[in-house]
């Protein structure tokens, strides 16, 4: 089947990209990808040189492809992801990524049909997560040592860890929303934990989806329910907008970043 619409939605790690990919799944209309670009059937298969043809085969292999990892049937069978009904005529691919941010400027301009949603969460709030996160964290490294580099996890250019990765992809992220103001949309992940479904509604209509049931639902109970596991998709919002971050890093890490971030631009994903 062909593919006539593509939403990239893009993400430092720990930002929240998961749930909100699969709020983006609960439409009957969408096929859902997980992190193609760091499966075994797809890395390396682009990058930033690639021309339109390129990217579009590249659309067209991940539609087609139900893999283990691109579908996450183990996250479904654990319960930290649901199972959605899907219609047999979807032609929409929504794929989630942390990781190869540089090739989103390339896509968004030599494919038209292509929008992308930069999710940005208070780097306070991902660094924490970070921290936290034992299989995305390094046993031993110490975040004080870590939390502007990153060094103990990126690897190369498409790894983003560390604050100040955080921000280049932020400023990334609204210099693409100003270049393709109808295509690309920066979303304050904290904005999102109230009147949530109001929010989402916008931001299907922003990449032109109809809003289902299915996904009402969804974002409903994805919100009032709560997990600690780490990949869970099922997260208290009150939980989270009570700012836990603030009692788990370090106060020093705290008063750097908003000392850094003051007077800039990115100082609107502060509060």
């Amino acid at each position: 089947m062909t593919v006539d619409k593509v939403v990239y939605i893009a993400g430092v790690a720990r930002s929240g990209t998961s749930w909100l990919g699969q709020v983006f799944n609960s439409s009957p209309e969408v096929t859902f990808r997980f992190q193609p670009l760091f499966a075994y059937e797809f890395k390396n298969v682009i990058n930033e040189d690639s021309n339109a043809e390129e990217f579009e085969l590249l659309f067209e292999n991940m539609f087609a492809n139900d893999s283990s990892f691109l579908t996450q049937i183990d996250k479904v069978a654990s319960g930290r992801y649901p199972q959605f009904e899907k219609s047999d005529s979807s032609s929409v691919l929504v794929f989630k990524e942390n990781r190869y941010q540089t090739v989103i400027e390339p896509m968004l301009r030599k494919v038209p049909y292509v929008h992308g949603v930069g999710l940005v969460r208070h780097p306070c709030a991902v660094l924490s997560s970070w921290m936290k996160n034992e299989k995305e964290f390094p046993k031993g490294a110490e975040i004080l040592k870590e939390w502007r580099f990153g060094n103990c996890k990126n690897q190369g250019s498409e790894d983003f860890f560390g604050y100040y990765k955080w921000k280049e992809v932020t400023n990334m992220y609204l210099d693409l929303a100003d270049k393709y103001p109808t295509r690309f949309l920066v979303q304050h992940y904290e904005d999102l934990l109230d009147d949530t479904c109001a929010k989402m509604k916008n931001l299907f209509k922003f990449v032109g989806l109809n809003w289902h049931e299915s996904t009402e639902q969804f974002v409903v109970s994805s919100g009032e329910s709560h997990s600690d596991d780490y990949y869970s998709v099922y997260k208290n919002q009150q939980v989270l907008a009570s700012q836990p971050w603030r009692e788990e890093l370090d106060e020093f890490i705290i008063d750097e970043v908003y000392a850094d971030l003051k007077g800039t631009r990115l100082e609107r994903f502060l509060y």
